[in-house]
């Protein structure tokens, strides 16, 4: 009988790590680990052992928000060793515990941490504090970049609009091509009197006017000399 007692303690005191949690699956038993990230919803809060989430968590439902209220839980529990008592399930591939009770989740008593150690573990939770503000950032930018794209396409738009619309009114205001003269002689275009002298005269009229008077005289002088035999 006493046998039976010492081994049904010595099992209630068995602790497993929490990276051997997928191992006993459906086992009431009592995982030991750090807690690495909380993150809380409506529907329940999580307490992860790994930095991603991707690993054993002890999972607190809406309901027992009065015994563990998720404003608090960060405080109490992010860096510290804790242990968690209950059925390890499985939900989405990942092996959880979910607590109801305050009894359930316990902080491990012990020497304080080295100060490596928590250095690591703060520098942990910050990186995962970082992350978050990164993918939000990240998913209001693509939000931005979505409209942006859009108002892009309707300026696009417009502006094809306006280059047909333009096109089309030039195409009207083209002048007609010119007929062809089929021989007949064309109004002289404007410019083309420029050869014109003084008072409507030609060059060569005003010219001739000018040389008429001295080749007289030529002729003249040379009567007086003789050089025009009388007949």
């Amino acid at each position: 009988m006493l046998a039976v007692v010492l081994c049904a303690v010595a099992k209630a005191e068995t602790t497993i790590p929490w990276d051997q949690a997928a191992k006993h699956v459906g086992e009431e038993t009592t995982i030991e680990g750090r807690v690495l990230g909380v993150h809380c919803s409506p529907p329940s809060c999580l307490l992860a052992f790994e930095p991603s989430f991707n690993g054993f968590t002890a999972v607190i439902q809406a309901a027992s928000f009065d015994v563990f209220p998720p404003g608090e839980l960060d405080k109490r529990y992010s860096g510290r060793r804790v242990r968690v008592h209950g059925k390890i399930e499985t939900r989405d591939g990942k092996p959880e515990i979910v607590v109801a009770k305050s009894e359930d989740l316990a902080l491990v008593p012990g020497k304080k941490r080295d100060e490596p150690e928590e250095r690591v573990t703060q520098a942990q939770t910050e990186a995962i504090e970082r992350l978050g503000d990164v993918l939000t950032h990240i998913e209001d930018l693509t939000e931005r970049l979505v409209a942006t794209e859009e108002r892009v396409e309707t300026l696009l738009a417009q502006l094809e609009q306006t280059q047909a619309a333009l096109a089309a009114a030039q195409a009207e205001q083209a002048a007609p091509a010119a007929a062809p003269s089929n021989g007949e002689p064309q109004p002289r275009p404007a410019g083309a009197s420029a050869s014109t002298g003084v008072g409507g005269h030609s060059r060569w009229s005003v010219s001739r006017g000018h040389e008429l008077p001295r080749a007289r005289a030529v002729l003249a002088r040379f009567a007086r000399s003789g050089g025009i035999e009388r007949g």
